[in-house]
């Protein structure tokens, strides 16, 4: 069963046109599936969770208050995914919000907050350090990263600070430029959001998972937070009867991370770790890949553990 298992997830990833890693931990057991599992691969925004375990690392030394409220302003608000982009400044949130936001629709703008909050990319490098993780590396915020693809698009664009770059926006690109723009920075020219191994994030969730790397009342809710991600295409989108806790990371077509904890009754959790880059083709069948590989993971538990 289990070559069948390893068989099945060989087919799936040699179906697409990518860069894979894959770690997956069957807790009940220990059992391990490892495919390039400490390659350093580009986490989007999965590097969220190792932001997330900082803040509540820090909430615990009481360092950080995460009641603690924050004003929305111009010049923290960033492209991409959420929804405090669109909101007027002088928005009044709490740190928990930001944190919640960051998560749950991978909001850039709290992302950046978050950041500000914990003391910047160096502070989550060295909370990853203080947990044993030398294979998770934050190499700046998100602004760094639109700048970066702003700077590719338009050199001029990539020397405006924060607030200027948000009001300028990108340059109204014609569909094919978008995508020979996109594609440029990611084969060649661009960078990493940020730099993780699967197994790295495996092992991070796991400690949320079993309390152990912040109290247990703060990894408890680090878990809520992760069971209210409101995207359910990939890992969760073939498990029906499944908790599914999970952060993606995109930048699409290229890159359709989801990394997570599958949960039931039935049996113990499993940690699934899926990172891929350089894909070239649709991001339909991207998404779905990963899905069918939750599916088959999910699929060979229910089976051992009858």
């Amino acid at each position: 069963m289990r070559a069948e298992l390893e068989r099945a997830l060989d087919r799936l990833m040699d179906g697409l046109r990518a860069d894979w890693a894959l770690y997956v931990k069957f807790t009940g057991g220990g059992e391990e599936i490892c495919v390039n599992a400490d390659a350093m691969m580009d986490t989007m925004s999965a590097i969220k969770i190792p932001i997330l375990a900082t803040m509540y690392r820090m909430a615990d030394a009481g360092s950080l208050d995460l009641a603690g409220t924050y004003t929305l302003e111009t010049r923290f608000k960033r492209f991409g995914t959420g929804v405090l982009q669109y909101m007027d400044d002088g928005m009044i949130f709490s740190l928990r919000d930001a944190a919640t936001l960051m998560i749950i629709e991978s909001d850039n703008t709290a992302t950046d907050y978050c950041y500000e909050a914990v003391g910047g990319p160096d502070a989550v490098n060295a909370t990853m350090r203080e947990l044993g993780f030398s294979d998770i590396e934050v190499l700046g915020d998100c602004f760094d990263w639109f700048s970066a693809l702003a700077g590719v698009i338009d050199p001029a664009l990539g020397d405006l600070g924060p607030a200027e770059l948000f009001r300028a926006g990108y340059p109204d690109l014609a569909p094919e430029d978008w995508i020979s723009a996109r594609d440029r920075f990611h084969f060649e020219e661009g960078r990493p959001f940020s730099r993780a191994s699967a197994r790295a994030l495996g092992r991070l969730l796991e400690m949320i998972w079993n309390d152990s790397c912040a109290s247990s009342a703060a990894c408890a809710e680090m878990r809520g937070i992760l069971h209210n991600q409101i995207s359910r295409s990939r890992l969760p989108k073939y498990l029906p009867e499944a908790k599914v806790a999970h952060k993606t990371g995109d930048f699409g077509p290229f890159i359709a991370n989801d990394v997570g904890v599958i949960e039931s009754r039935e049996i113990a959790p499993i940690i699934i770790c899926a990172m891929m880059a350089g894909h070239r083709g649709n991001w339909e069948n991207l998404e779905d890949t990963v899905a069918r590989i939750a599916e088959k993971v999910w699929e060979y538990a229910l089976y051992s553990a009858r």
